[in-house]
């Protein structure tokens, strides 16, 4: 009996790993191989693709960055005029529009405007026989002025959608302008609004957009002919090189001029008859040297040798982190085993004397039978039952030392199938129930019944759950209180619950718990080591640990675990 009490053997702290020397050879082997795979492969098959499409890859980048660029200023230009339009518009809808207007109206008009937008130029009113009522601008001469016949006159009368951008044209003025209408029935009159934009410095708001840098930017109408231009590659009302298709809006192309290739990308614009070119304002090609392609293939030979060095060096590494993590974390699983063994030190013993005191009791009631004072003949089979009373308690002391020896002992990962039920009962009712009694905590278990058997490492889910169990007895500062365990399920993991009526705890505490030697506790009564431990443990078995509380309302902690993966396959 003495002997079966006894067993065991002292051990190393430097034997504390949960694997064997096979096991981190075979882990070194598989960083070798799935690091050539992921370094190596790669490399070269960007090698072989880079070395055969270098050229192809460089020109199709630069054709569709144009693209981009071109798209953008298309965007902001359309942008732009949507914005003057609806200046305009709000102009011509305002309920205090004098019709018409007087002279310091419009004055008033154009200055409102240009706050809006500096590349106003000026304004006018017009009424239903298309003369410009009233006007204002640096060109008076305008006013009175009969527009009747005018393209964009006829044009705004009649479309539907009232409003009308016109191509770059000369006009009265014999300056190159382009001007935005609007038309409203006010009165049962047909009234006009029109106000002129300054090319130049629209020219200037796109040149300063994103990527202007790098392109000449160009806007030509559906005939061909410049509207918008630098003066580097021509003028307004000149002939473009480039005339875009209709159809696709947005493109690029190659046209071939003098024996030169060009690359230009275009963007027809949604609120004029516009399309927005570009073309770039460097060299069209970046230079592909003779010796491109051979100094990618050196520079790749060279990487090709040194990563392979790099991953056997590296392969060696990962392994003695490994071991070295390993390691740590089964010490420190064993200092919180221990950690929890002392603070169940109380209800072990109370444990080991309520058997202890039947033996004493049984073996004192044998003496005095024997006793020949008394005389009294005892037979030997009378003894019989006192002797059973005795065997039966020392089995129970045996079976209470040895629950606390596996629960302490160093073990390697042992993953089976468990019963969670039983698990969560073997430390509830092992280790805590008459703790639990003696404090005034209801344990409360809300069991599903569909849990299946998961497959994990019973002995280190156990110290997890003592440990939270012991975290939560201690939350309960005022008795009694409550610990509910609830668990369930779903196709993919097995969640347990256990939450309690104590103290609870901040966000600030809680982003913290997790954290090695951090503990809630007063010092000296926590090591600040158990929800660390806990952590590390059910993330090597492929679960995770969530918190929720608040101050004053309780804890809960659910721990999930997945059924399909199996633990320890990620070391």
């Amino acid at each position: 009996m003495s002997k079966s009490l006894s067993r065991g053997k002292t051990e190393s702290v430097l034997d504390f790993a949960p694997f064997d020397e096979e096991h981190y050879r075979e882990i070194r082997r598989k960083n070798i191989i799935r690091l050539l795979l992921t370094y190596l492969t790669p490399l070269i098959l960007l090698t072989i693709y880079f070395y055969v499409q270098y050229g192809v890859i460089i020109s199709e980048g630069r054709r569709l960055h144009l693209t981009a660029i071109a798209e953008n200023q298309a965007n902001t230009l359309d942008l732009f005029l949507s914005e003057r339009l609806v200046n305009l518009s709000n102009l011509i809808d305002d309920p205090k529009l004098e019709i018409p207007p007087s002279s310091a109206k419009m004055q008033q008009y154009l200055e409102h405007l240009q706050r809006n937008s500096e590349t106003f130029v000026d304004v006018g009113y017009f009424d239903s026989a298309g003369v410009q009522a009233a006007y204002a601008g640096p060109y008076p001469s305008l006013e009175k002025r009969h527009y009747g016949s005018e393209d964009w006159y006829l044009e705004v009368k009649n479309r539907e959608d009232n409003f009308v951008i016109t191509d770059i044209y000369l006009g009265f003025r014999q300056r190159p302008h382009f001007t935005i209408a609007v038309s409203r029935i006010k009165d049962n009159q047909f009234i006009v609004l029109r106000a002129t934009l300054d090319p130049e410095k629209i020219y200037e708001y796109i040149s300063s957009r994103h990527g202007a840098g790098e392109v000449y930017t160009s806007i030509v109408n559906q005939a061909g002919f410049y509207q918008l231009v630098s003066a580097r590659i021509g003028h307004p009302l000149e002939a473009s090189l480039f005339v875009p298709p209709s159809e696709p809006t947005l493109g690029a192309d190659e046209v071939s001029i003098d024996g030169s290739s060009f690359t230009y990308a275009y963007s027809w614009l949604r609120n004029a008859h516009w399309a927005l070119i570009v073309q770039w304002s460097t060299g069209e090609k970046l230079g592909f040297l003779s010796g491109a392609r051979l100094q990618i293939l050196a520079f790749s030979a060279v990487m090709i040798i040194l990563i392979f060095l790099i991953i056997i060096n590296r392969a060696r590494k990962l392994v003695s982190m490994q071991m070295e993590s390993d390691r740590t974390r089964a010490q420190l699983e064993h200092a919180s085993k221990l950690a929890s063994v002392g603070e169940l030190a109380a209800g072990i013993a109370h444990e080991i004397n309520n058997p202890l005191a039947v033996i004493s009791e049984e073996a004192g009631l044998m003496k005095d039978l024997m006793n020949p004072e008394f005389g009294e003949v005892t037979k030997p089979e009378e003894l019989t039952e006192y002797l059973d009373n005795i065997q039966e308690s020392v089995f129970r002391c045996r079976d209470i030392t040895r629950k606390l020896l596996g629960f302490v002992r160093k073990t390697e990962i042992d993953l089976k199938p468990h019963n969670i039920h039983k698990l969560i009962n073997g430390v509830m009712d092992g280790f805590l129930s008459k703790e639990m009694a003696v404090d005034d905590i209801d344990v409360i278990r809300n069991y599903a019944s569909d849990i299946p058997p998961l497959v994990t490492d019973g002995n280190q889910l156990q110290q997890v759950l003592l440990n939270i169990f012991n975290n939560a007895s201690d939350a309960i500062e005022g008795r009694p209180g409550k610990i509910t365990i609830a668990t369930s399920a779903d196709n993919e993991y097995v969640y347990i619950a256990i939450s309690d009526t104590g103290k609870g705890m901040t966000q600030e505490q809680m982003n913290k718990i997790f954290l090695p030697f951090y503990s809630t506790k007063e010092v000296g009564k926590g090591t600040g080591l158990g929800l660390s431990v806990s952590y590390g443990i059910i993330k090597s078995l492929g679960g995770k640990i969530e918190v929720k509380s608040k101050p004053g309302e309780g804890s809960t902690f659910t721990i999930s675990l997945p059924l399909s993966k199996t633990p320890g396959k990620d070391k």
